[in-house]
């Protein structure tokens, strides 16, 4: 009774500060005697806690005198201290489904400007290959890793089945959660501002579909794992995964085949690219011919493209050839080039300002005038 009385009349450890070995010992004493006395442990804990004993130091002196008791030594729980494992994990795979599921967002835009063309919207297919063609190289990297990643996390929660009511897990899925719901919501707003002031088009309500989809897609998935909770629920678990999963390997190859038509292969391409260039140089070529007649007004047309003695280009980038050119009556003359496609291709329009430049596929010619400035 008199160990009883000194421990409780003490001042709280909290106010001293911190435990002394004194302290500690008072504790343990406090703990032993108490049980021996028929005290429970839940008593104890709230005795000792209110009387602002810290909650660690009371459950370790009631674990020490189990382990006295029992002659045994309290087992650690496996997976205990895997939160930062978990929270890598999950923070990973969450990072990677943003990744992979905006790139198939802005891919399935990129189609819909495509296909939907709107008369009063800038579209240039080269702004177009170099969208598509990065977005296709995001899913093609994040894609896989969240599916390795959501493996790993589900064969783990096989192993261990306690992992699917950790914390960690459950704040980053709300926190995803979270990000997908303020999409939709924002997706729908846009939607109801543009129904509401008339301006819905096909090419909006496709846009604002595909958001939905997506990001309702991925808040139903995540919801329904906050209920994997316990073991029996590892079976739904690996079938709802597996059904997303699907689901979104489906829609990645579908995202992915239409970007390779629209793009090309890669060595479509580099030969798309090739015109491209073929352009810019015939372009170059022509201001170095109006730039030479400007400084000398009594100067006539070149002869060939190396009387021009300048650093435009003169030989195409692939077959190393030089450009055609031929001088014509006055001021006006001729450029020619062999091209891959031809410039109204799909996906391979180059959409300049003006259609001057406008090929087939094979030789074209140009006729401009050297008084004149050349077209874009």
């Amino acid at each position: 009774m008199t160990l009883l009385i000194s421990v409780l009349e003490r001042p709280p450890c909290c106010l001293t500060g911190g435990m002394r070995k004194e302290d500690t010992k008072n504790l343990q004493d406090f703990v032993n005697s108490s049980r021996t006395k028929g005290a429970t442990d839940e008593f104890l804990a709230a005795l000792l806690t209110r009387r602002g004993w810290p909650p660690n130091d009371v459950y370790s002196a009631l674990g020490k005198y189990w382990e006295s008791a029992s002659g045994l030594a309290i087992p650690d729980r496996a997976g205990a201290g895997g939160s930062a494992r978990d929270a890598f994990l999950y923070l990973l795979s969450f990072c990677v489904l943003a990744t992979w599921t905006t790139a198939v967002g802005s891919m399935l835009f990129e189609f819909i400007n495509h296909w939907f063309p709107d008369a009063v919207a800038r579209n240039n297919i080269w702004d177009l290959r170099a969208t598509v063609t990065w977005q296709m190289a995001s899913v093609a990297v994040a894609f896989p890793v969240y599916l390795l990643v959501m493996r790993t996390i589900l064969r783990e929660s096989s192993h261990n089945p306690e992992s699917l009511e950790s914390g960690v897990r459950k704040w980053l899925t709300y926190l995803a959660l979270l990000g997908t719901a303020a999409t939709m919501i924002c997706d729908l707003i846009c939607f109801l501002d543009y129904f509401l002031t008339g301006e819905l088009t096909m090419r909006f309500v496709l846009k604002a579909a595909t958001v939905m989809a997506i990001a309702g897609g991925v808040f139903a998935y995540y919801l329904a794992s906050l209920r994997w909770n316990r073991p029996a629920n590892l079976e739904r678990a690996k079938f709802q995964s597996a059904v997303f999963g699907a689901g979104a390997t489906l829609i990645v190859i579908g995202a992915f085949a239409v970007g390779l038509g629209l793009a090309g292969t890669p060595s479509k391409q580099r030969r798309m690219e090739a015109d491209r260039k073929r352009v810019d140089d015939l372009r170059n070529l022509g201001n170095a011919i109006n730039l030479r007649l400007q400084q000398s007004p009594n100067a006539a047309l070149p002869v060939t493209l190396a009387d021009l003695r300048t650093g435009a280009l003169t030989t195409d980038p692939e077959t190393k050839w030089s450009y055609e050119y031929h001088a014509k009556s006055g001021t006006s003359y001729e450029l020619c080039a062999d091209f891959f496609a031809q410039s109204g291709d799909e996906g391979a329009r180059v959409g300049y300002r003006s259609g001057f430049w406008e090929h087939g596929s094979g030789r074209s010619c140009f006729t401009l005038d050297a008084s004149k400035a050349v077209p874009y």
